[in-house]
């Protein structure tokens, strides 16, 4: 692709909807032509996301929309379970704000389009030269574009395409159910290999009695939700009625390399989430703000990026890395450790903020054979 026809300005053609689809082009409209092309018929389904984010990050949504009209509750902190039961309160540096995924992903398209063509039920097919084919209601056409942004999602068509090394995918099945909650203004996160293989089970609340109840594993994730919700000693005994609605999906694990000459990923296709809770909301919001920056030079775009967020993905491998290694049984030791610990100084949305506290965790831990298995993940 080259870089400009003729003086035009540039042309993008945005592969996908959802909110890093949207967010490119509210940030890249004052530098470029922007077309956006979403295959399905609607953004916003499947759900795949809990829709839970830091405060920071839903007043950084405002600025784009009315995020407003998609806050369902607002979040202190989290209960963090063993799987015996046991539990830790931990309140950090931002509290949360859990959203409506559905009506979000609509609110910044509508704002988007303000500046930029939308093409609902247009899908990429390929690309030659300096065409690229794409399928609409009518038919198969070409166009060209100076620039392809590929935010279409963990089955991303461009990566395919262009040839782009894939992240590990984890499944995920959610419930929007009736159920008993602690506390309407606490998340809980349920870890250890009985609830998850590699990850963890969560209860996001939306009221006292509305939940969204949810696991994320690299396997099986219907069985562990359904242990949890059967044979968990706090979950187990909680009231609940119907599910309201299921939601099943998959969640990228590990950055790739997401830029190639005159084509780049951003968002799930990109893997561009937080390792150690699944959350793509903020990464790819600032992946879209330092693209505009960087834009046209997608290298600088890559290297500003890195520079900026590399080591938070860098700290969240590190703590993913923990679920893998921990024992059911290392978790209850754990709790009663960490219940000694300050966290106000951790941030939800940057990992590295609690490796601030290791030394005094390490001191205190006493325990060779846990100290062994945590000094192995962070190497």
């Amino acid at each position: 692709m080259r870089n400009a026809w003729n003086g035009d300005r540039y042309r993008v053609l945005v592969v996908g909807a959802g909110p890093s689809g949207s967010l490119i082009a509210l940030n890249l409209h004052e530098k470029a032509e922007v077309t956006i092309v979403e295959s399905k018929s609607s953004v916003g389904f499947p759900v795949r996301c809990a829709g839970l984010v830091s405060r920071d990050c839903y007043n950084a949504f405002q600025n784009y929309c009315n995020a407003r009209k998609s806050k369902l509750n607002e979040v202190r902190g989290a209960f963090f379970f063993s799987p015996s039961g046991r539990y830790l309160e931990v309140k950090g540096k931002s509290d949360a704000v859990v959203l409506e995924r559905k009506i979000l992903d609509r609110l910044l398209l509508e704002e988007a389009s303000k500046n930029a063509e939308v093409r609902i039920r247009t899908s990429f097919l390929d690309f030659h030269g300096e065409k690229v084919l794409m399928r609409g209601s009518s038919g198969m056409y070409t166009e060209r574009y100076h620039f392809i942004i590929g935010s279409d999602g963990v089955e991303s068509r461009v990566a395919k395409i262009f040839g782009f090394e894939r992240p590990e995918l984890f499944l995920a099945i959610q419930y929007t159910m009736e159920i008993e909650v602690i506390d309407e203004r606490m998340v809980e996160l349920y870890f250890g290999k009985s609830y998850s293989d590699g990850f963890f089970a969560y209860i996001i609340p939306i009221d006292d009695m509305t939940a969204r109840v949810g696991v994320l594993s690299r396997k099986m994730p219907f069985m562990y939700l359904k242990r949890l919700l059967e044979k968990h000693p706090s979950v187990s005994r909680r009231k609940r009625r119907s599910i309201i609605e299921v939601n099943l999906g998959a969640v990228p694990m590990g950055l790739v390399d997401f830029v190639k000459g005159n084509v780049a990923l951003v968002g799930d296709s990109a893997g561009m989430v937080k390792p150690y809770t699944g959350g793509g909301l903020y990464y790819l919001l600032k992946a879209s703000e330092i693209l505009s920056k960087e834009f046209p030079n997608l290298q600088n775009f890559k290297k500003s990026y890195l520079k900026e967020m590399g080591k938070e993905y860098r700290a969240g491998e590190k703590i993913r890395r923990l679920y893998e290694i921990l024992d059911d049984e290392d978790y209850d030791f754990l709790i009663d450790i960490a219940s000694n610990l300050n966290f106000s100084e951790v941030h939800m949305d940057k990992p590295s903020t609690a490796f601030k506290l290791l030394p005094a965790f390490l001191k205190m831990l006493k325990n060779f054979r846990i100290t062994k298995k945590i000094v192995r993940a962070l190497l």
